[in-house]
């Protein structure tokens, strides 16, 4: 917990504890359902402060899903490889919901987030990357290429991508 990591003498950047805070909040309440004085008050600071530090509440959204992305790529370069797909399509399970677990990335939240964003009229170019959409292209065209290559059977790549991103949220929420 933010309070905590700070009671312990961590160093923590103004930026990061309010994007904690912001995060913890959004999980909990929604875009939409969280206030920018609840976020500084979270993080300990002033409203004015997370205003200078992120202009809007859309542009600490923004950061939050940036860093989502930002973390989660490193993971998805396993299906580069070249081993067995079952062992590739396990490892980078196992590396998403390690990631998310430590760096305290909720999957589900940060779709529904962007299926909230939708609706609010933010437009492509401003979340021009989506974390959910990120693991599912990656997945659905690591499957793509081994179906056509012969090396795992005629499946629906997007049913099965869909299976391991459920699969993955439940595995890192059930760790939170």
């Amino acid at each position: 917990m933010l309070v905590s990591a700070y009671m312990r003498g961590i160093m923590v950047s103004t930026e990061n504890r309010i994007t904690d805070a912001a995060r913890e909040l959004f999980i909990k309440k929604g875009y939409r359902g969280t206030t920018t004085r609840e976020i500084a008050s979270r993080a300990g600071v002033s409203e004015v402060t997370v205003f200078r530090k992120f202009g809007s509440k859309k542009n600490l959204l923004k950061r939050i899903m940036d860093e989502s992305i930002e973390r989660i790529s490193p993971a998805l370069q396993v299906l580069e490889g070249d081993g067995e797909p079952r062992d590739v399509l396990e490892e980078v399970s196992q590396q998403l919901v390690r990631v998310m677990v430590q760096e305290k990335i909720d999957l589900l939240f940060v779709m529904m987030v962007e299926r909230e964003l939708e609706e609010h009229g933010f437009e492509e170019w401003e979340i021009p990357d989506s974390a959910g959409r990120l693991i599912y292209d990656s997945i659905e065209g690591y499957l793509r290429k081994k179906i056509r290559e012969g090396s795992i059977r005629a499946v629906d790549p997007g049913t099965v991508a869909e299976m391991m991103i459920s699969y993955i949220s439940h595995a890192s929420l059930s760790s939170h």
